[in-house]
């Protein structure tokens, strides 16, 4: 027996329809347990995924009013099993489709003469919540911006930096070239590749700040 989400366009009383609480710049996701027939709003900018056993039923993308219903109907998986969730009841799980921004990175390049600290903010957003949800979350409550960044920290801050020193060299370290301009990704890295199979994108960043620091030499 399988479950779906379906259309839902009668009258009921509002305190009767689920809603996702605020997803924002720090909440990446929410879950619900829920049961058959019951009801749920999907606001603008939010995923709704319906999960059985640790196994994605049914996802909606539009804004609008749903039920969950039980179905004899083949529904077409890509047979994911959300890590430790084979034993978690009918559930919902609320994505925020929007992009998370402002996340802080410190890089320091170190050339023979001298070394640079930048300060870097990036945007990134969950590109593919299958992912997603099988390799960074399980199924827990709730997950904040900064626990998805501990997650992905590594290959985040290898990604911006392959793209940083390289630019640095490119510009022979001149800093205010690279100032000019807020980089938005294009192509990708192997690390970007990396972030993917998380379901994670990097979107822009931009270099917020940075201290040249000259080499000191020590004679003995």
């Amino acid at each position: 027996m399988n479950f779906k989400l379906i259309d839902f366009n009668d009258e009921i009383a509002d305190d009767e329809i689920l809603k996702c609480q605020e997803l924002n710049n720090d909440i990446i996701f929410l879950k619900y347990d829920v049961s058959e027939n019951d009801i749920l709003m999907l606001k603008e900018n939010e995923i709704v995924v319906l999960i059985n056993n640790g196994h994605i039923c049914d996802y909606k993308e539009n804004a609008q009013t749903y039920m969950i219903k039980k179905t004899n109907e083949e529904i077409e998986t890509d047979d994911i099993c959300i890590r430790n969730a084979d034993n978690n009841e009918l559930c919902l799980v609320f994505f925020n489709k929007n992009i998370i921004k402002n996340n802080k990175l410190l890089i320091n390049k170190l050339n023979i003469n001298k070394k640079i600290n930048i300060s870097i903010e990036y945007d990134f957003k969950i590109e593919n919540f299958k992912n997603f949800l099988n390799k960074i979350i399980g199924l827990r409550k709730l997950y904040t911006k900064e626990e998805i960044i501990e997650k992905v920290r590594e290959h985040v801050t290898n990604s911006i930096k392959t793209r940083i020193i390289n630019e640095l060299e490119e510009y022979n370290l001149d800093i205010e070239k690279l100032l000019q301009v807020n980089k938005n990704i294009k192509g990708e890295n192997e690390y970007d590749t990396k972030l993917l199979e998380y379901g994670v994108r990097l979107i822009s960043y931009k270099i917020t700040d940075y201290e040249t620091i000259d080499k000191k030499f020590k004679f003995f």
